[in-house]
C-alpha cells in the first residue's frame, strides 16, 4: 500500500514571529505539520493555514514555503521518496492527525534525533547524517512508523467504497489479452465456459489465445479457471456453506470430483481446509 523507498530530510523548526522561509521545490515527498501554534505554507502561491495537529502533504517539485505570523509555531517536516500509486489519494489540502497517531511522529522524531546529527535550526538541509552510534534499528523504526501513520491516515480519512475503487486490481481496467480472458473466467465461476465461447468473445483463434495466456501468465487457461473456482470455494467454505452446495454452485461434476480438485490446487482437502481456517 504504502512503500517509503528513503527518508530524505527531517526537521523539528522553532520558527521565530515574521519568519518565511525560501521558495523551494525538489523531486519528492514532503510532509508539514503543525505542532504548536499556527503556520502558513505557500504552495504555488495558494496559501495554506495549518492549525495545531494538521499536516500538509507536497507532491514532487510543488513550489512552497513556509510562514509564521504573530506566533512561534514549532514545525515538524519530513521529506522522503515514495512511488506508490496510494500517494495520489493524499493530494488534498491537509489532514488533521488523530490523537492516537500523534505516537507515529513521536516514534519519528526520537528515534531521528538518536540516528542523525539534525541541527536545532536549518532551513536548508537537505541531507541526512548518521551520528557516530546512531541508535540500533533507528532508521527502519522511522521509516516504518512514517508508512504506518500515512496508511492510519488513509484508512481513518477515506471512505472504503474509495480505498476499494482505487486499489481495484488492474485487470478489471486492463485491455492486456491475458487480463480479458481472466475477466471472462471470473464472471462465469458459477457456470461454465468454453474454450470456443472465449474466442468467439474475443475475436481470435484458440492456438493463438492459449499461446499468448500460457506465455504471459505461464499457466493454461483451464488450470486458471479451475483456480479461480477453487479460490472461490475457500470463500464459500469460509462462508459456512456444505461441500455439497459448494460444488453444485461452482458446477463440478459431483462432490468427489469436487474435493479430488481441490486437493490437487490447494494440497489439502475441503475438510482439510475447513479445519484448518476454524
Amino acid at each position: 500500500l504504502i512503500n517509503i523507498q528513503k527518508v530524505v530530510t527531517i526537521h523539528y523548526q522553532k520558527l521565530t514571529k515574521g519568519y518565511i522561509s525560501k521558495t523551494e521545490k525538489h523531486d519528492f515527498w514532503e510532509i508539514n505539520y503543525a505542532d504548536k501554534g499556527k503556520v502558513t505554507v505557500f504552495v504555488e502561491n495558494t496559501p495554506i493555514e495549518l492549525n495545531p495537529g494538521e499536516l500538509l502533504f507536497l507532491k514532487p517539485n510543488q513550489k512552497h514555503y513556509l510562514q509564521s505570523s504573530n506566533s512561534e509555531p514549532n514545525v515538524f517536516i519530513i521529506s522522503f521518496t515514495c512511488s506508490s500509486k496510494s500517494m495520489e489519494l493524499f493530494l488534498k489540502e491537509k489532514y488533521k492527525v488523530d490523537e492516537s497517531l500523534i505516537y507515529l511522529l513521536q516514534n519519528i522524531m526520537n528515534e531521528a534525533e538518536q540516528t542523525f546529527s539534525i541541527p536545532d535550526f536549518n532551513p536548508d538541509l537537505n541531507k541526512l547524517e548518521l551520528l557516530k552510534t546512531p541508535s540500533f534499528g533507528g532508521e527502519q523504526i522511522i521509516k516504518n512508523s512514517l508508512e504506518l501513520l500515512l496508511v492510519y491516515l488513509l484508512k481513518l480519512n477515506l471512505g472504503k467504497n474509495l480505498m476499494t475503487e482505487f486499489f481495484y486490481s488492474k485487470s478489471i481496467t486492463s485491455n492486456n489479452l491475458e487480463d480479458e480472458i481472466i475477466r471472462i473466467l471470473s464472471d462465469n465461476l458459477y457456470g461454465t465456459i468454453s474454450l470456443n465461447d472465449i474466442c468467439k468473445k474475443l475475436n481470435y483463434g484458440k492456438t493463438y489465445i492459449c499461446t499468448e495466456f500460457r506465455k504471459k501468465t505461464g499457466a493454461s487457461i483451464y488450470k486458471t479457471y479451475i483456480t479461480l473456482k477453487i479460490n472461490e470455494a475457500k470463500k464459500l467454505i469460509r462462508q459456512g456453506l456444505s461441500f455439497s452446495a459448494i460444488s453444485q454452485s461452482l458446477y463440478f461434476d459431483s462432490v468427489a470430483h469436487f474435493n479430488e480438485t481441490f486437493k490437487k490446487i490447494t494440497g489439502m482437502t475441503p475438510g482439510e481446509y475447513k479445519k484448518s481456517i476454524k
